[in-house]
């Protein structure tokens, strides 16, 4: 047997063999005293040796203890707890290792440092899910106050737009109806200052020259033209409101474009009956044509006022 096999895995010292015994499974070597206060637990395989000879002597060796119970419960109770880095035995509460100084992490105080470290990290967690718990509840009142302040401002939004799409409605059904009678005005201006200039040259009348034909026809149109120049602004007016769209009714853009081309033709036409120029064949001529440029213009938005339904539903709202 070498060296290394007379040293008690129990107390690291040398063996003398007269003092010396083995583990019955693995072999591995004790003193008698050693063994005993292992009550026969091998260290090294955890083996039971109450069957080992020297535990069936009876009192043949003062030194040696009997061990009778071998019930398995008190084989249980009589495993000693091992230091898990030098192998010294541990006593019941030991803290420390006695041989090596290692902290034991198995002791009942630990254990009861370890129920308290669990009771708190149990607390912590349960503060912990009622604060997640009131964020995930605060989050969802935002949202929700968010998503019904969304749909009111929606809504808000859209009554406002329908407000103001019904507005410029009623906007283009008065540049009409002030449009075609401003048109009708013009055209007896421009007609009274066409016939008094045509009775001028062939016929002699209203006066001695062009000029005072067209200041004598002036003279008696002279409420027809303060109209005219009222009309006028009202239809600036008018006109200057109709250009801006209002937000949510791009789809009237080809309203606008009809609207456009009226204001542009009664502009040219109220030129030319306000300010006449030119000679008498130049005058009759661009008095017949812009008479025609307005009509047909203006023909145009009433059938688009007419047959739009949207413009039915608005007569009808205000009748």
């Amino acid at each position: 047997m070498d060296q290394d096999k007379d040293i008690c895995l129990f107390c690291g010292e040398k063996v003398d063999d007269d003092d010396k015994i083995e583990c019955s499974n693995c072999k591995s070597i004790y003193h008698k005293n050693c063994f005993e206060k292992l009550k026969g637990i091998c260290m090294k395989c955890d083996s039971d040796n109450l069957k080992n000879e020297y535990f069936k002597k009876e009192d043949s060796n003062d030194n040696i203890t009997e061990v009778k119970n071998t019930d398995d419960n008190t084989q249980g109770e009589n495993k000693k707890t091992y230091c898990t880095k030098c192998g010294e035995v541990l006593n019941e509460g030991q803290i420390f290792c006695g041989k090596c100084g290692t902290k034991i992490n198995n002791t009942e105080d630990n254990i009861k440092e370890e129920k308290k470290d669990k009771l708190k990290e149990q607390s912590t967690s349960k503060k912990n899910r009622k604060y997640i718990i009131g964020l995930i509840a605060a989050a969802l009142i935002i949202i929700i106050a968010v998503v019904i302040n969304n749909n009111i401002t929606k809504q808000q939004q859209e009554q406002e737009q329908a407000e103001a799409r019904n507005e410029y409605l009623q906007n283009v059904v008065l540049y009409e109806g002030t449009l075609i009678i401003a048109g009708s005005n013009l055209e007896d201006i421009a007609d009274t200052t066409q016939t008094y200039w045509h009775e001028n040259i062939f016929e002699n009348k209203h006066g001695a020259d062009i000029n005072e034909a067209i200041l004598n026809a002036f003279d008696d149109k002279s409420s027809e033209i303060s109209a005219a120049k009222e009309y006028n602004d009202d239809i600036k007016n008018l006109y200057t409101e109709l250009k801006d769209i209002p937000e949510g009714s791009e789809d009237l853009s080809d309203l606008l474009n009809i609207i456009s081309d009226t204001y542009n033709s009664y502009t040219d036409f109220y030129d030319l009956a306000i300010y006449p120029e030119g000679n008498y064949n130049q005058y009759s001529e661009n008095n017949n044509q812009r008479t025609n440029d307005f009509l047909d213009s203006y023909r145009e938005l009433e059938n688009y006022i007419e047959t739009d339904k949207e413009f039915t539903n608005l007569e009808n709202t205000y009748k």
